[in-house]
């Protein structure tokens, strides 16, 4: 079965569903209450049986992007899992193409996912990802609290 998940994240402090399927559901809604435009699709939506999910993501940031940490926080049945930080861009040799973009300036990209690395088991899963323009944390660009709701053991 092909299925689409497209995250259309615009509205502050609302909650929306986003992706159903018979092993999947997942919902979002920003940290803050200030509107984004983001939008993120994952193909197919689903987690059992798969290796490579296939993404596209559009982006207008609210600042410029010289310097960009991830931080990504996992939660599984309301017990920390995963606490991942990378730094993305740094201003020199960077890689993404985020990197370097300016505030107001539209980042449009396509990437893959390999999920073979990582089994979810069945399960509630809670996660915060957090994009900061400095390296100590203290200015969020981005913040998403995601809800993702596995259905079915992948084993």
């Amino acid at each position: 079965m092909f299925a689409l998940c497209l995250f259309i994240l615009f509205t502050p402090g609302a909650s929306e569903f986003l992706c159903m399927s018979s092993d999947l559901e997942m919902s979002y809604s920003f940290c803050d209450s200030t509107a984004h435009m983001f939008v993120f699709s994952l193909t197919p939506c689903g987690i059992v049986n798969r290796s490579v999910w296939s993404t596209n993501l559009t982006w207008i940031p609210r600042s410029d992007i010289t310097f960009l940490k991830i931080v990504f926080n996992v939660w599984y049945d309301g017990v920390k899992a995963l606490n991942w930080k990378e730094v993305l861009c740094s201003g020199v040799d960077d890689e993404y193409s985020v990197c370097g973009r300016l505030k107001g300036e539209t980042v449009a990209t396509s990437f893959d996912i390999k999920g073979a690395r990582t089994k979810f088991p069945k399960g509630n899963y809670n996660i915060i990802l957090q994009g900061f323009s400095d390296d100590s944390e203290n200015n969020v660009i981005i913040c998403l609290n995601i809800t993702m709701i596995v259905k079915q053991d992948p084993f």
